[in-house]
């Protein structure tokens, strides 16, 4: 592939792999890289897999995501590269700053700081921090599930804060998040930018389909402690009233490291799928009863832009605004009763809010303020 040549060059550094759509940090972080590389010459060092180990098939189907990174160079997964600190990833880093001269380092996801504020004091180069949580809150969060989280809290706590302070641009994900780090760093470096959606693909301009039985969907990486709590929600307090009214409704879960104790003749586990949004569209509501978590929840924005009935708890929900016809926000004990009444009302589809929710959420709007921002600074030479 030929690469235009661009003014600036941006050297890119993940703890995460953004190839794979596996969470909604890996849709941020292609999503990302491919806005901002189209701008940027981009060379891109990362850490294989997404806080855990890689799933090498899904790795491999997935590497042409990124199309116009000059550079990718993968760093092996390890549980002390991803939650400490990888000397291979610094050393690659460091060895690309000697060889280019990059005008900002962009460091995305929690302990990236590290590289980030090592890197700038070293070359004097400015770098941008990118947040997808309040990392030592949610390390705070996972503490009753996960006893090591509260030995690393101190160094999580510490690595944030110096990112948040020392960084010349803070990408921050909800305005809440925003607001709570004014308490570290002045308000005016801080842009937010949303989790968003492609809304070429997802829309709600489709032909809806009339299932029999119906289909509740609900999607992600169950690996992840909060989402494996959704799937015993919904089989202890869920599943059996909604049957007691739709006796053939069907319960679809949909991401990788699907469990493998669960077993219900109305209840299936797909694994990763390839087409997400086709799974999505095929659905007749979307739900989501977390009981815990932070950052931004993708797949409900992408719900509603796909115009389906969504259900969520208030925790579910967090960050996104109540104004939109297809949310309904409520406790997980009130779902069976609200699933019902959407499975009633046998409206699958609606556009009503798809234009209000691609003026906020649209991808290629929203990483401009950062492409715009980085030019700001180019100008006034930090």
């Amino acid at each position: 592939m030929n690469f235009q040549q661009k003014d600036k060059s941006i050297l890119y550094l993940s703890v995460y792999d953004p190839h794979i759509p596996l969470t909604g940090t890996g849709t941020r972080g292609i999503e990302f890289v491919n806005n901002l590389s189209q701008k940027f010459n981009l060379d891109l060092v990362y850490i294989d897999g997404s806080g855990q180990p890689p799933i090498s098939h899904i790795s491999e189907k997935f590497s042409s995501n990124l199309q116009y990174v000059r550079t990718k160079i993968g760093i092996e997964f390890s549980q002390f590269n991803y939650f400490v600190f990888s000397r291979h990833l610094y050393r690659e880093a460091h060895r690309l700053i000697k060889n280019n001269n990059y005008s900002f380092i962009i460091c995305d996801y929690g302990l990236s700081a590290i590289y980030g504020n090592l890197l700038s004091q070293k070359f004097n180069l400015p770098f941008v921090y990118c947040s997808h949580n309040i990392e030592y809150l949610m390390y705070l969060d996972k503490v009753n599930k996960d006893k090591r989280r509260l030995l690393l809290m101190p160094y999580v706590y510490w690595v944030e804060k110096i990112g948040v302070k020392n960084s010349k641009i803070l990408v921050s994900i909800t305005k809440n998040d925003a607001e709570y780090y004014r308490r570290w760093t002045d308000k005016n470096k801080i842009i937010v930018i949303p989790q968003g959606f492609d809304s070429s693909i997802f829309n709600p301009f489709y032909k809806p389909i009339k299932n029999d039985p119906k289909i509740i969907l609900f999607c992600g990486n169950y690996g992840i402690q909060s989402n494996r709590d959704v799937v015993s929600i919904v089989m202890d307090k869920i599943l059996e009233k909604v049957l007691s009214v739709y006796p053939n409704t069907i319960f679809r879960f949909i991401g990788a490291n699907p469990p493998q104790d669960v077993k219900h003749p109305n209840v299936e586990f797909t694994g990763f799928v390839d087409d997400y949004p086709s799974y999505l569209k095929q659905a007749d509501v979307v739900i989501s009863p977390m009981q815990q978590g932070r950052g931004f929840p993708t797949k409900i924005i992408e719900s509603l832009a796909c115009g389906k009935p969504t259900i969520a708890t208030p925790i579910g929900a967090r960050a996104i605004e109540r104004d939109y016809t297809s949310l309904k926000v409520c406790n997980f004990d009130q779902f069976p009763e609200m699933i019902c009444r959407v499975l009633t009302e046998d409206e699958s589809v609606t556009t009503s809010d798809f234009e209000k929710l691609k003026t906020r959420y649209s991808w290629d709007i929203n990483i401009q303020k950062l492409t715009d921002k980085i030019d700001d600074l180019e100008m006034l030479k930090v």
